[in-house]
């Protein structure tokens, strides 16, 4: 059995309304990222957590604490989520620190299956930058449905 929990960007779960949706269907289908995981028995999500957000400069501290909460919980890999590898500034930063505490602790550079990097984070400056009248989220990225202002 592996027990995993997944880190998520801040700026998508909260500012761009990401729900995860594709991260867990990915990992119940054993797909993307989580198909290391297609010879396991069981695979268990202990919990997701999320960022600081950013910039700020206590977020190595932060992501610490926050992956503190999972790791007390004995997980085996924390997956940093598509978002995260595709979009984040500080992954390295956080991976460094993690690492340093949690040497045991398989960190895996994403969720589900990769988009193409240029594209998703066009579509995410969109959301978090919109340049439309109409509000627009992650569900728009995923469905599809974005309206782009350019």
């Amino acid at each position: 059995m592996a027990r995993i929990g997944i880190l998520t960007c801040s700026n998508c779960t909260q500012d761009a309304n990401c729900a995860s949706v594709v991260c867990l269907g990915d990992l119940r289908k054993r797909r993307g990222l989580f198909e290391r995981y297609k010879d396991e028995a069981k695979l268990e999500l202990i919990g997701i957590i999320n960022c600081a957000g950013c910039p700020t400069t206590a977020a190595p501290e932060k992501i610490l604490n926050r992956t503190n909460a999972l790791t007390g919980y004995r997980i085996d890999a924390l997956h940093f989520s598509y978002c995260m590898t595709a979009l984040c500034p500080f992954l390295a930063k956080y991976e460094k620190i993690i690492k340093e505490h949690h040497p045991g602790l398989a960190i895996v550079h994403g969720t589900h299956t990769p988009r193409d990097k240029k594209l998703f984070q066009k579509e995410i400056k969109e959301i978090l930058c919109p340049t439309l009248s109409a509000p627009q989220d992650m569900n728009n990225v995923i469905k599809g449905t974005l309206q782009t202002g350019r």
